[in-house]
């Protein structure tokens, strides 16, 4: 009787045992899971070049989940600030002046959170660092002491996405034949072009004030290809394009911070608002959603063959698996040869949290919404429904920021300046 009783509650203990380091192992990956990457994005441009009403439209137009899933938040101050360069830029009494643009020498530093709803939650998907610089402090002689330039150096070598601004008035100009257009624009390219040509993350080349350029051409895919060849014909632009066209993602994108008919060019050459005239940007939301989708693209383009081959298998197994399965599996993958691979081909971005950044692409690359999984199984674990949750939340986001550049390519061709695509599909 005493061994049937011993018998019994050794069968409780190890039963309870196991209960308790089940949900051990799915509680630490999860925790792992959950800390959100950092992308670092640098944007660069001259004075006057539209780089405060670019940024103020972009958190304007995604900072609730409209036309995508997705949405951005930052810090309150950050978010006091964005939205009275907004209100500013929007009004159109006669006090109504432009917002006041970055000054040379000076920064401008921004951390957005992407979040989404899924399942009642806001979850945290990723955070994208914005960094705004003049693009004068290339260019100009600094102070004595000054470690200005030597920073913004150390940030191109290790941002994750460049963002070149070039004015769409001062091109305009050129295509009218005015003086300062050629002259502004190559001092813009000599400005952005040398530094950019060394780096190695994916370049948006932002062609803003958009709706200044409407008549140039009415058709805007014709509008945009002519602009595509002004800048080709600079010999420092095309060598960038051709040098890094296999491997590297190079983008050409037209926005307007305002949309068609917020504003003219006056008698004095001047831009001006038109009285009572209403806000609707265009192309905003594509240069900040177009960040990870290029990232991971260019990633993948410089795996070899066999890497690639590999990845595709690891990406076929975990559409099988479940959430917590495909935890493990980013785990051991990136411990194989073709994961470190990838791994270091990321760089800086998974230096901390790699595998948090391997499940991130692995999810990338699994295809669609993830809609087909969106009922979860009740008799799920409460670990096992949030790392589900979680899965199913990032693959909306990247679905939705690759579709939002897929959009603008099919509209508008020439937005893509290189031929760097993956093969291999899925």
């Amino acid at each position: 009787m005493n061994v049937l009783l011993v018998l019994i509650v050794v069968a409780i203990v190890l039963v309870l045992l196991g209960r308790w380091l089940r949900e051990r192992r799915a509680a630490r990956p999860l925790m792992v899971e959950e800390k959100a990457p950092t992308f670092q994005v640098v944007a660069l441009g001259l004075q006057g070049s539209g780089k405060t009403l670019l940024l103020a439209s972009m958190y304007h137009r995604l900072k609730a989940p409209a036309a995508q899933c997705y949405f951005l938040t930052a810090t309150h101050d950050d978010v006091l600030l964005l939205n009275q360069w907004y209100a500013q830029m929007a009004d159109t009494a006669a006090s109504g002046d432009w917002p006041r643009g970055t000054a040379k020498g000076e920064t401008r530093h921004f951390t957005f959170t992407v979040k989404t709803h899924l399942a009642g939650t806001a979850l945290t998907i990723l955070n994208l660092k914005y960094l705004e610089y003049a693009g004068e402090l290339l260019t100009e002689i600094q102070d004595a002491g000054s470690t200005k330039q030597k920073e913004l150096f150390a940030h191109i070598d290790s941002a994750d996405a460049l963002i070149g601004v070039i004015d769409g008035y001062r091109i305009k100009q050129h295509l009218d034949g005015h003086p300062e257009g050629p002259l502004h624009l190559d001092r813009t390219l000599n400005a952005l072009l040398p530094v950019m040509i060394e780096a190695s993350a994916p370049i948006s080349f932002i062609i803003t004030k958009w709706d200044l350029l409407m008549d140039v051409h009415p058709d805007e895919s014709t509008r945009l290809s002519i602009v595509h060849n002004l800048l080709t014909s600079n010999d420092l632009f095309r060598s960038l394009v051709r040098l890094h066209s296999a491997d590297r993602v190079v983008r050409l994108i037209p926005v307007s911070a305002v949309g068609p008919g917020f504003a003219k060019v006056d008698s004095r050459g001047e831009i001006v608002k038109v009285s009572q005239a209403p806000v609707h940007p265009a192309n905003v939301d594509v240069p900040l959603s177009a960040v990870v989708p290029d990232m991971f693209d260019q990633v993948e383009s410089r795996l070899d063959r066999e890497a690639r081959v590999a990845l595709s298998a690891e990406v076929r197994r975990r559409s099988r698996q479940s959430a917590l399965e495909a935890l493990g599996s980013a785990s051991l993958f990136a411990g194989q040869v073709a994961g470190r691979a990838l791994l270091a081909a990321f760089g800086p971005s998974a230096a901390v949290i790699g595998e948090t950044m391997m499940g991130l692409f692995l999810d990338s690359r699994l295809g669609g919404r993830g809609d087909e999984r969106l009922g979860l199984d009740q008799e799920l674990s409460e670990a096992e429904r949030r790392a589900e949750t979680l899965r199913l939340a990032r693959r909306r986001v990247l679905y939705d920021m690759r579709r939002k550049v897929d959009v603008m390519e099919g509209r508008l061709p020439h937005s893509r300046l290189s031929d760097g695509r993956v093969s291999d599909g899925y």
